[in-house]
């Protein structure tokens, strides 16, 4: 059976515990570490796992794979001691990635243990069909984001957007998905997924519209296999509206397909 280290107990640490709860995936939680003592603890209770007081804690037990959703700042560490210890890793938090220097270490890291590293396709829908016609000729990726105010408070704060005015959809911007993830480092996570699965530079549009109330991601692919085009509008999560529920799911899938037979999709 599978035996899975948790590192970070926010939102999507929950849900994966408790998919695991509720029977959906059936792994086993050998460890759990949050810089919040409280949060491991509280979480760790549920499937009796073992509570940690570092990373190199977590990275030395009995498991198999380590599960990355903290934050950004902490993938670099938390890959690059799991991948070292032997572990399998899944990154939830994809953003570090547009660090290129990061994500060859991590590559070569992995490669030389000969060890993966898993990145969930989180929000947007299509990854399979992209990574499939990213082996023949891309010609154009675009990846337009409409956000509710709420969604996007702080970086709007921070451009300093008058967020009381708002009153009909507004475009805040229009550039290189590495230019969105600098700007808006939690908001647009998609567009390195996008730009991972392609191998492509990807055009990125942000609008902040006040009178939705779910994210909307469209992704339009253009290749010599032929066009690509999907919509998708995510739910929150009920615990934290910052994260859409199918972005958790992916998550919790990648842990239920290493436990399966069959897998379905690239």
């Amino acid at each position: 059976m599978l035996k899975i280290g948790l590192v970070g107990c926010g939102t999507i640490a929950t849900l994966i515990i408790k998919a695991i709860i509720n029977r959906k995936i059936n792994p086993i939680v050998g460890a759990v570490y949050d810089k919040n003592i409280h949060k491991a603890e509280k979480l760790g209770k549920l499937v009796n796992a073992q509570v940690c007081n570092s990373i190199d804690e977590l990275v030395s037990k009995d498991i198999d794979i380590v599960v990355e959703c903290a934050s950004v700042r902490a993938v670099d560490e938390v890959a690059t001691k799991s991948l070292k210890n032997k572990k399998d890793i899944i990154v939830m938090s994809v953003g570090a990635f547009a660090n290129k220097e990061l994500y060859l270490k991590l590559y070569n890291l992995a490669k030389k243990h000969n060890k993966k590293i898993y990145i969930p396709s989180g929000a947007i829908a299509g990854i399979d069909a992209i990574k499939s016609a990213s082996l023949g000729k891309i010609y154009e990726v675009i990846l337009e984001t409409i956000k509710p105010v709420y969604g996007l408070r702080e970086s709007l704060e921070k451009e300093g957007i008058d967020i009381t005015s708002l009153s009909e959809p507004m475009t805040i911007f229009e550039g290189s998905a590495l230019e969105a993830i600098e700007k808006f480092p939690q908001n647009i996570n998609v567009a390195i997924v996008l730009s991972l699965a392609s191998g492509f530079p990807i055009k990125v549009k942000i609008i902040v519209d006040p009178s939705i109330s779910s994210n909307r991601h469209r992704v339009i692919v253009k290749g010599s296999t032929g066009s690509i085009s999907t919509i998708v509008d995510n739910n929150p999560c009920k615990d934290n509206p910052k994260t859409s529920a199918l972005a958790a799911y992916s998550v919790i899938r990648i842990i239920k397909d290493l436990s399966e037979p069959i897998i379905i999709g690239t």
